[in-house]
This record gives C-alpha cells, structure tokens and sequence, in this order.
C-alpha cells in the first residue's frame, strides 16, 4: 500500500492518496468506524452525510457490514436528485441498496426526498427532518469532472445562497438533467466534524490539483469546501 499524506497550498486539505479502490476504502471504513464510534461514547447519537454517484458503491456495501451500534446513527444524504426514490437516479436508492442492509439496516435514514411536485416545494418538509441531527459528526462529499460538490454547481444561479445561508439544506438547479436537487448547506456541512472528500481516478485528481490553485469557487464549487481550517478536507484518492 502507498499512502501520502500532504497539507494543503493555497485551499486547505489533507491527501490521502493510495494504489487502488480496495484500499483506499478499507482505510476510509476504518477513518469512518473510528469517528462514528468516538462520537457515540460521548453522544447520545452519532451522524453521518453520504454522497450518491457511482464512485461511493463499494465503501457503502463495505461499511454496512462494520460492528456498530447503527440504531444510534442518524443517516443522511450530502444531495438528492428530485426523483422518485426507487429510481436508479435517486441517491437514496443506492444508500438503500448497498447500504441500508445487514448491520447497518438499523440506522435511523433521514431522506432528502419527500411526496411534493418539486425541491422548491419539497424543501420546508426536509428542514424539519434535518433538525433531528443535532450536529453532523461526518460528512463524505463526492466531486464531478465538472469541479460540483454536494448540488452546488458551476455558475449556478442559487450558488451564493448554498454557500451563505444559514439554513440546513436549499433547493438548487443542476446543469444536467435531472435538474431539480436538494443539497445541504455549505454551513451545514462545515458544522461537522470530520469533512471527507473521496475521489477516484486520474482525471478527478487533475481537476482537484486545479482546484487547489484556484480561487474561482463559481467555476469549481468544491473550493468552497476548502477554505476553513476546522473542520479541514480530507481527501481520500486512489
């Protein structure tokens, strides 16, 4: 196995990189394990935000066969697709399928989709079921070749509102379809204690080296997931 570890440049993180997808995620599982169950000695319950996409499949099917007291473990969504949930489009479809089985079938999920039209309509319902976590322990952002994290786009035109607000989640507008999303919160993210950002490829490695140098966040939104010390990017690559 390799692994490097290096403080960020000029947009703050640390990189975890390593050979393969195995690896990195069984490293990740262990990182996730830890910190769910630090939390839940000191808590009464632990939380933690999943992103969708197909590069978290494995380290979902991994982590839901970890030893964990997962009915104390709030489980949510980093972004939703306005889709139905039984869509192969719905990231809470893919959390049900690889995740929501085995041990951690006992965990309390908090879904980000509800029984309205569309996300704008929808959104009032999700904050009310957010502010059962009382603050998020982890939170695993992904990232698009376009440089998107969460449902925060290039020049989208909700961007300074999902990074600004105080609320816990928005909906927002994607640049390709489907288009209506519920994204958390810029705040919200960053109010947990632990901010991952797991990767996969050369080609996503070249964007986030990009993004590093950059400070164009309407262009490449994952750098406004880097500009805090507390809690800092851990990216994870292989």
């Amino acid at each position: 196995m390799k692994e490097m570890e290096e403080v960020g440049m000029r947009n703050k993180h640390i990189f975890h990189g390593f050979d393969d997808s195995e690896e990195l995620v069984k490293n990740l599982c262990v990182k996730i394990c830890y910190l769910l169950k630090k939390s839940l000695k000191i808590n009464e319950r632990a939380s933690i935000a999943f992103s969708g996409g197909s590069t978290p499949k494995k380290l979902l099917q991994k982590m839901s066969s970890i030893d964990i007291e997962w009915q104390r473990v709030d489980v949510t969504l980093v972004d939703e697709r306005w889709v139905d949930v039984d869509s192969p489009l719905s990231n809470e479809h893919l959390v049900r399928e690889n995740f929501l089985q085995g041990r951690a079938q006992k965990a309390n999920f908090i879904s980000l989709k509800n029984e309205m039209s569309s996300a704008q309509k929808g959104v009032e319902g999700i904050k009310k079921r957010l502010q059962k976590i009382k603050k998020l322990d982890i939170v695993v952002l992904g990232m698009g070749k376009d440089a998107h994290t969460a449902s925060f786009f290039p020049h989208m035109s909700e961007l300074e509102e999902a990074l600004d607000t105080k609320d816990l989640c928005l909906a927002t507008t994607a640049n390709v379809e489907p288009t209506m999303r519920l994204t958390l919160s810029r705040s919200f993210l960053l109010s947990a204690t632990a901010l991952i950002l797991h990767i996969e490829g050369w080609e996503k490695e070249l964007i986030f080296k990009r993004a590093l140098e950059s400070d164009d966040y309407k262009s490449m939104p994952i750098i406004s997931m880097m500009q805090q010390e507390n809690p800092i990017l851990e990216v994870y690559h292989a």
